[in-house]
């Protein structure tokens, strides 16, 4: 299994299961599955999580005992609404999902990672005929020392 395999299917086990306002919240690889029944929360049509965009590359400081590695990883947090609705709700949960698999001072909630770096975290609004939809989009680097 690859590094950047690794890391995604330790942070879908870390939040399969994972709950807001008490529903369970669904977890994608990548695509989502029509399948899997989406639920709705705190107002919003549908809630989802997608793990996408996976990249790994050596870390610029290596060690002498073992090489080092960063492993990206992107989260979107999705809230499908009505014509109306809020950004903080996907911002709320992405906030949860982040203290997850960090603490406070990046060291990594998940076992064989060093550090977790915030690289980027964004809002961004999607807006149809009947729908609008909010993101947040959390990029992650994991730090992995071997």
């Amino acid at each position: 299994m690859s590094r950047s395999q690794t890391v995604r299917t330790k942070v879908f086990q870390a939040l399969t299961g994972f709950e807001h306002s008490g529903k369970a919240i669904p977890v994608f690889d990548e695509i989502v599955n029509n399948l899997v029944p989406v639920p709705s929360v705190d107002g919003a049509e549908e809630v989802y999580i997608v793990l996408q965009d996976q990249q790994e590359y050596p870390n610029a400081v290596q060690t002498v005992c073992a090489p080092r590695f960063n492993l990206n990883l992107t989260i979107r947090v999705v809230t499908k609404w009505g014509k109306t609705g809020s950004k903080k709700l996907c911002e709320d949960i992405a906030q949860r999902i982040l203290n997850l698999i960090r603490d406070d001072r990046g060291n990594s909630l998940i076992e064989g990672y060093q550090r977790v770096e915030l690289s980027m975290n964004r809002t961004i609004s999607e807006i149809t005929d009947s729908n609008i939809a909010f993101s947040n989009i959390t990029i992650l680097n994991f730090i992995q020392n071997g």
